[in-house]
């Protein structure tokens, strides 16, 4: 008996699946292992007779159909940032449709679950700011809270901490900054290096992306399963690997991109 593209009620995510013709079932398989591996914490259940992810809130969920499957980013808002990206797709309110028979987007799915996961996150730490009695306080963007780190240091840290971010930043243009672990910290979909904490003559940097353990340098030290360090005794020393440091950052979005 052929299977029909609108399942029966399902107890889990793999009963949905299996209830598929293969090629849906294929298509929404690969979204579905897209979406757990950038969010791997989220809780996986079946919500309003879908597969839903949840992650400081609802996330994202996805459904099959005759002639496509939908992606529910569940913020209308945002799609308005990807709105160049999704030109090519039928989209509307907070679903994107991919036709069946149409190799599926996965860069442009992680990027969409990165950027929900930092909506919930954002949304739950300006929940959790809102004073009992003198109303709404305005989270600060990641880069007043980068700012407010910096202005805090003195020198000479300051100005060694200052030359490794300008290296780092200027790496690659599609790197983001924020504070994160108590310190400067960068990712593109997801976290890829940090600044460790400082002693004197020696900056330290992780790269915390499990990618960085393929990538062979003379920089990377540690024989971590999935991280490596960078040490500089200073920003002369940085500056002098500046060529080498931007390789491995730039090595790991590559990956990030190809996965």
């Amino acid at each position: 008996m052929k299977k029909s593209v609108k399942p029966n009620p399902a107890k889990n995510v793999d009963e949905y699946l299996d209830s598929l013709p293969e090629m849906v079932r294929a298509t929404l398989g690969k979204l579905r292992k897209t979406i757990k591996a950038i969010a791997p914490k989220a809780e996986e259940l079946i919500s309003y007779r879908i597969p839903c992810y949840k992650l400081n809130g609802m996330l994202v969920g996805f459904a099959a159909f005759p002639n496509h499957c939908s992606f529910i980013i569940m913020s209308p808002r945002l799609m308005g940032s990807f709105k160049d990206e999704l030109k090519e797709y039928d989209y509307s309110g907070a679903t994107i449709r991919f036709p069946h028979n149409k190799p599926l987007p996965v860069a442009l799915v992680k990027k969409l679950v990165m950027a929900r996961i930092k909506e919930n996150e954002e949304r739950l730490v300006t929940k959790n700011s809102v004073p009992a009695k003198t109303g709404k306080s305005k989270k600060p963007s990641d880069e007043e809270r980068v700012n407010a780190y910096m202005s805090k240091l003195k020198p000479p840290l300051k100005d060694e901490i200052e030359a490794v971010r300008k290296i780092i930043k200027n790496a690659n243009p599609k790197l983001n900054e924020r504070i994160k672990w108590n310190a400067p910290s960068y990712y593109y979909i997801q976290d890829i290096l940090t600044f460790g904490p400082y002693k004197q003559g020696k900056i330290l940097l992780v790269f915390h992306h499990p990618a960085v353990v393929k990538i062979k340098s003379k920089l990377l030290e540690g024989d971590y399963n999935n991280r490596r360090l960078v040490y500089f005794k200073n920003k002369s020393e940085a500056e002098e690997h500046k060529k080498e440091l931007s390789g491995i950052i730039n090595e790991i979005v590559k990956m990030i991109d190809n996965k």
